[in-house]
């Protein structure tokens, strides 16, 4: 018997929503520096699982047989779901409790250069993030974005400022100095002695890093990575570009648009596929159990989270809750930010602090040394 018109264009459907499951699986596997493309599909896996489930559900209304091949495909994947999504049925214990155990407070926070440019209109936004730091009170914390002047500026002296906020070593890295003292780079502070400091700069100029700092803590010694991956980069114009698709009281080229954001993400995942290795290779080399901290600017489901969570444990699948979104920008809105370690350490209560402090949200856990 042959089938309603509705119902071939529908399995038509299913299967190319079952080719982009499939290749967003992929995506984890190969290196955008070989198919820079699948890249794509790694970052629309949430879709591809969403529209093969609805097809379930369709194919099961019908009575049709045809569920099976979304259904299998999803299962398949489901370990993918639980690094974007989390659900915790433990009470966190106070941060008290977790000093009595003898935790240490991870922090790592994306501070966007202490609102350096006034993004946030608002001349507090520095003074709150101090705040904020003050509060937490971690024992380390990785700074991505990091901004300091040294111009008679001793509202712009952030290295000093946190030194003694936070009774703290510091690891500071500069990618980029201008005017004979503005610094901007990458930081890490820490309550316990730093022994040991390297950085990693993956291009000669400016750009993106990754350092490691080996921290005495008692009779241990742990190796605390803090890197920025390579971003998109996207300029006013592409969120302009994103924010109007579909508005047809908005003129814009939408074929010059498209193409200028696909090079942004072809350059970024490439970029990212390269330094990612190059770090994966440092921390498996290291002496000690390490800690990662970053802005990766990927998601769970791509290669360059694969490459690191494949040694690695996720901070985040071990103690988070829900989904566990980082970034606050238009977009990408989804968690980009991480902290990894070692798979001798323990690591609890994860957390995700939704203040609006930077576009990134700055994330925390405890983590418990082996000995």
């Amino acid at each position: 018997m042959k089938q309603p018109l509705f119902v071939r264009i529908m399995w038509i459907v299913n299967i190319l929503a079952i080719v982009g499951l499939l290749l967003s699986y992929l995506a984890a596997y190969v290196s955008p520096a070989t198919i820079w493309w699948l890249a794509l599909f790694g970052l629309a896996y949430g879709s591809f699982l969403v529209i093969n489930l609805l097809f379930v559900v369709f194919w099961l209304i019908r009575k049709s047989k045809r569920f099976r091949y979304s259904l299998i495909l999803s299962l398949v994947g489901v370990w993918k779901i639980f690094g974007m999504y989390q659900v915790s049925f433990s009470s966190p214990e106070t941060d008290s409790a977790q000093k009595e155990k003898g935790r240490l407070k991870v922090m790592s926070f994306n501070v966007r250069l202490f609102d350096l440019y006034n993004w946030f209109h608002s001349n507090d936004t520095r003074a709150r993030i101090f705040s904020f730091l003050k509060e937490e009170q971690p024992d380390v914390i990785c700074f991505q974005e990091f901004f300091t002047s040294e111009r008679g500026k001793p509202f712009f002296r952030n290295d000093d400022t946190l030194r003694n906020l936070l009774s703290a070593y510091s690891h500071i890295e500069y990618t980029l100095t201008l005017h004979e003292g503005d610094h901007w780079g990458i930081a890490t502070f820490s309550r316990y002695p730093i022994v040991n400091k390297q950085s990693v700069h993956f291009q000669k100029r400016g750009g993106n890093i990754f350092i490691y700092t080996d921290i005495k803590v008692g009779d241990d010694t742990v190796r605390v990575f803090n890197t920025h991956l390579e971003s998109v980069r996207f300029r006013w114009e592409d969120y302009k570009f994103i924010k109007n698709l579909g508005n047809d009281e908005v003129e814009q080229d939408e074929v010059k648009g498209g193409l200028n954001i696909l090079r942004r993400l072809k350059r970024a995942f490439v970029k990212r596929a390269n330094q990612v290795q190059i770090l994966h290779d440092t921390l498996d080399a290291s002496p000690y159990p390490v800690i990662l901290c970053g802005d990766f600017n990927d998601t769970p489901p791509s290669y360059t989270y694969h490459i690191l969570a494949d040694d690695l444990k996720d901070a985040f699948r071990e103690s988070g809750s829900g989904f566990g979104k980082t970034y606050s920008g238009p977009f990408p809105s989804f968690r980009i930010d991480y902290i990894f370690h070692d798979k001798r350490i323990n690591s609890y209560a994860y957390k995700t602090i939704h203040n609006e402090l930077s576009d990134h949200y700055p994330i925390s856990c405890w983590v418990e040394l082996p000995h």
